[in-house]
Order: structure tokens, then sequence, then C-alpha cells
């Protein structure tokens, strides 16, 4: 399983908690009565899902399947 799910465990429990946010921001349709807000809770969920797994990063830890390979200029 490590080689389909990349990542820390608890980044995917991450990803799995915006979903269910972002699901109830959805079944509240803020989005057709406070559309900025609905749009500053989903900037805000994005922005710490990916400052969250971002800081966390060692250099050196595996976060693609591929190796980045950089062209030589």
């Amino acid at each position: 399983m490590a080689d389909i799910f990349i990542g820390k465990a608890w980044h995917w429990g991450l990803l799995v908690v915006a979903f269910v946010l972002l699901g109830v921001v959805g079944v509240f349709y803020l989005h057709t009565f406070a559309f900025n807000i609905f749009t500053t809770i989903c900037l805000a969920i994005g922005l710490v899902v990916v400052l969250a797994i971002v800081l966390t990063h060692k250099p050196g830890e595996r976060i693609t399947r591929e190796p980045i390979e950089m062209p030589e200029e």
C-alpha cells in the first residue's frame, strides 16, 4: 500500500478532513447566500492543507512515484 499511497498517513487523513469540511459547507448551501464567506473558507482549507504538507516535508523524502529529472541547461 505504501507504493500506492505515497506520503504520511496523517496527510491522507488531513485530505479526508478537508473533504468533509468542504462537504459540510456545501450541504448548508453557503455558496448560494454567502459566496464571499464560502470562497474564503475554501481557500483557507486549501491553504492549510498545502502548508501542512509543505512545512512537514523533510528533504530527501519521496513525494512522487517517478524521480523528477531536472533538465540540463
